[in-house]
């Protein structure tokens, strides 16, 4: 009883006691929730209508798509090596693709439409859809041309057995294709869906937008009525800028009609950027030009030219194969020179500008061979190389004698499919010398005739059925060095960029001392993440340690450090921000702003003088006597496409309605056009020999009008509505 009547007599002290307690312990809960969020949140790329990507995703559909480009290029007889440039490319396309998925499907959960099972199937059974269009050449209908469905169900209830039966056989390559396509499939599948998805709601939005008879008529005649005009025109540009005054409030004014102009998503950046490309100096040259010279004489003497190319550490590899001219074809310089030199000759060390390449070729064979085989082949299955031959020859010899190609190949447990192979699906630099054996002996093998080709790895009695296009092949030893800066021009060209920033360490002295210097200063006005062209052109870590800088902690009027950077190591730079901006729409008095809104102005003066100048022009031939007139003719002018003066070189609208509705032998009258004020009389009017459709027109305008719509709608929902988010340059 006393101890109860002590805690009685202390409970309000023990009430605050647990609260605080309890408060502690929310609080811990809050904050950790806050820190969990914000790991999470440093981990989002972009976000569009409170759609989230975050790195691993957005990393994974960017190997995603690597994986099909290297694909593509494989099936192309490239190598499949994406550089630096074409995976930058693939990030900004995948980014595009989320951009695109997050708004329509914000759209269309609002409307109310999704893509069922059932639509999917539909489209895989049409096979016309445009994401399928790279399965086709794995599941093609014979009939159709078109992807066939049943192609793709075959391979994928088969596909853990044709798997495990390429694996059984140690056939590397057949692994490699089994699961390239699975692969491909897997990417396909998610792109069809959102491929539906996205027809849907534009054929929703298109089937908002009708045309009428009247109209047709009119587009019809827009294309199709052409006139002959003479025209004179007194340009904007004669007429001298120190007679134009131009006011805050004429800025102000203009501002107000040009504004959705002036509106960004996101936070923008001004900034001024040097960017210094390194390049080797004369000494590199000269150094390397030498070294080529050495691999030139070589060549020269009948040397081992595997041996010496790939001593060369060359661009081009050695293949001991003759290659079509179009394996060449990234290598204009070496195409140029194939067909004037001599079997067994070498070229003279050259520079190549437009790869910056020192180079020597040597020419060791040429000959005609086909460029598509038909053929079959029989493996030997064997384990022992002389037991493999011998079973070869008998193959042969049985195949000479009359046996049937379909019965032995059944008989050794293989298909009697034939393949076509053709050039561009092998020819490559560097292949091993087992594939360039295989391929010479294969490719001189006569139609209707049947050999064996073995080497270490196998032996096999090949058919040749057909050969088809014979062609010009060359066998080349190419000797391509890259002319790179050596270490001593990279380091003498950062301490001469750190001397000039020690002397000039604010964004006005750098302005006004870079060119004296040798250093060009760029303007980026309104530099945001949507078009990130220092991570995205230059490239390397240093470029998103800028990027990162200028978005996440610059402030006006800050001068960043040095950038050692590019995807070679080959740039320096520095970036100066001198304004940072708002989401939302730039103030009239921003230096981009005002200076486009100037240039603005003075036309808009520029064309109330000339119209002032011209007020008692009536013909072609009073214009003629303005000072600063151009005359020109215009033949088969239509309304269809905007008109263009030699002289004033600016494309002009008005010009187009007013021609139109001007009859022939008629003259215009004065017409403000976007660059000049016109005149002009027309000559001569004729008709093409087009029949007017008036559905067929109609159709093609409301298409065109809900085209032109659906874009304008998807801009703007893009900037105003989405809340979009893009944060690729922390990644």
């Amino acid at each position: 009883m006393a101890a109860l009547q002590s805690i009685r007599s202390k409970g309000a002290l023990l009430v605050g006691a647990l609260g605080l307690a309890l408060f502690a312990f929310i609080a811990e809960e809050f904050f950790r929730s806050l820190e969990t969020t914000s790991n999470m949140d440093r981990n989002i790329v972009g976000e569009v209508y409170g759609e989230k990507l975050n790195i691993q995703d957005f990393q994974q559909m960017v190997d995603e798509q690597s994986e099909v480009a290297k694909m593509q290029m494989r099936m192309q007889g490239q190598d499949g090596t994406l550089n630096d440039q074409q995976t930058e490319q693939i990030r900004e396309q995948v980014w595009q693709q989320f951009v695109q998925k997050s708004m329509i499907e914000h759209e269309c959960d609002k409307l109310g439409l999704f893509v069922t099972d059932g639509e999917v199937q539909e489209a895989l059974r049409q096979g016309d859809a445009q994401s399928l269009q790279m399965m086709t050449m794995f599941f093609r209908n014979q009939q159709t041309g078109r992807f066939d469905l049943q192609s793709l169900q075959d391979f994928m209830k088969n596909y853990n057995k044709t798997l495990a039966q390429a694996q059984q056989a140690q056939n590397a390559e057949a692994v490699e294709q089994i699961q390239m396509v699975k692969k491909l499939w897997d990417y396909t599948e998610k792109q069809l869906r959102d491929e539906l998805l996205s027809n849907k709601f534009s054929m929703l939005f298109a089937m908002g937008f009708v045309s009428n008879p009247i109209a047709a008529k009119e587009n019809f005649d827009e294309r199709n009525i052409q006139k002959n005009i003479e025209i004179a025109a007194l340009p904007y540009s004669a007429i001298d800028d120190k007679g134009i005054q131009v006011s805050d409030d004429d800025l102000k004014k203009a501002y107000d009609e040009f504004k959705d102009n002036f509106y960004s998503p996101v936070e923008t950046r001004d900034i001024k950027l040097i960017d210094v490309n390194v390049v080797a100096s004369a000494s590199d040259r000269a150094e390397l030009t030498k070294k080529v010279q050495g691999f030139q004489q070589q060549l020269q003497n009948g040397g081992d030219v595997a041996n010496i190319v790939r001593s060369s550490n060359s661009a081009a590899q050695y293949s001991n194969l003759a290659l079509s001219k179009q394996a060449f074809q990234g290598m204009p310089d070496v195409v140029a020179a194939l067909d004037s030199m001599a079997v067994g000759s070498v070229k003279p060390t050259y520079y190549n500008a437009q790869d910056n390449t020192i180079n020597t070729i040597k020419l060791i064979g040429k000959e005609e061979a086909p460029d598509s085989i038909l053929y079959r082949q029989i493996a030997s299955t064997k384990a022992d190389p002389a037991e493999r031959k011998a079973q070869a020859d008998s193959i042969l010899k049985a195949l000479n004698a009359g046996a049937s190609f379909a019965e032995l190949a059944k008989k050794y447990g293989q298909p009697s499919d034939s393949v076509w192979i053709s050039s561009n699906q092998y020819e490559s630099f560097g292949m091993q010398e087992e594939s360039t054996s295989y391929l010479s002996q294969l490719y001189k093998i006569g139609a209707h005739s049947a050999q064996v080709i073995s080497n270490d790895q196998g032996a096999a009695v090949v058919q040749v059925l057909d050969r088809k296009k014979m062609v010009t092949k060359y066998n080349v030893a190419i000797v391509k060095c890259p002319l790179n800066f050596s270490k001593k021009t990279y380091e003498d060209e950062l301490s001469r960029f750190n001397r000039f920033l020690a002397q000039n360490k604010d964004v006005a002295s750098i302005e006004k001392n870079a060119a004296k210097s040798g250093y060009m200063v760029t303007d980026l006005p309104g530099y945001s993440p949507l078009q990130n062209v220092i991570a995205s052109r230059i490239g390397g870590s240093g470029a998103k340690d800028c990027a990162r800088w200028i978005f996440d902690e610059a402030k006006a009027g800050e001068v960043s450090k040095l950038y050692e950077c590019g995807r070679n190591g080959d740039h320096l730079i520095v970036a100066c921000v001198t304004a940072t901006n708002d989401k939302g729409y730039l103030p009239w008095d921003n230096k981009q702003v005002k200076d486009f809104l100037t240039q603005v102005v003075k036309q808009q003066k520029k064309a109330e003088k000339a119209m002032a100048m011209a007020k008692n022009v009536k013909t072609v031939s009073d214009m003629q006597k303005l000072k600063g007139n151009v005359i020109a003719t215009l033949t088969n002018q239509t309304m269809a496409g905007y008109p263009t003066v030699n002289g004033v070189n600016v494309p002009e609208p008005k010009l187009a309605g007013a021609i139109a509705k001007t009859a022939v032998n008629k003259f215009s009258g004065l017409v403000q056009g976007a660059g000049a004020v016109y005149v002009f009389k027309v000559t001569a009017q004729s008709k093409t020999a087009d029949k007017f459709n008036a559905q067929a027109e109609m159709a093609q305008i409301a298409q065109m009008n809900g085209q032109r719509a659906y874009q304008a709608t998807f801009n703007y929902l893009l900037l105003h509505n989405s809340n979009m988010k893009d944060r690729r340059y922390e990644f």
